[in-house]
């Protein structure tokens, strides 16, 4: 056939990096996805990362609707954390978050300092 595959190569450079054992996360976080081309990307980039390496959310808001999520009949949208379910992501809000991954002293000292 007269067709062409191709690729545009991109770099992902994840918020925070956290090894776990063997084992390497890669923390994503975010306050929102602002378009589907943004929130698309992330299942690419989990599809070529190695079987040792998993890319996981944070989000600041797991319950905010996701960008052009049409209302269901119940009038509700779509969520972050329902999307990121749907696609095989572990996703964890600031209050779920395992304790072992952050410093959660600093975390309550910055929170006293601002």
């Amino acid at each position: 056939s007269d067709t062409v595959d191709y690729i545009i190569k991109h770099t992902y450079h994840p918020d925070f990096i956290k090894k776990i054992g063997k084992n390497t996360i890669f923390l994503e976080a975010k306050g929102r996805f602002w378009d589907s081309a943004e929130y698309s990307k992330y299942i690419w980039i989990a599809k070529v990362l190695p079987d040792d390496v998993e890319l996981v959310f944070l989000f600041a808001n797991p319950s905010a609707p996701m960008p052009a999520a049409k209302v269901r009949k119940d009038g509700t949208r779509r969520s972050h954390g329902e999307w990121a379910s749907a696609n095989d992501f572990r996703w964890f809000s600031e209050d779920s978050i395992p304790d072992n991954w952050i410093n959660r002293k600093k975390r309550e000292d910055f929170k006293d300092e601002h």
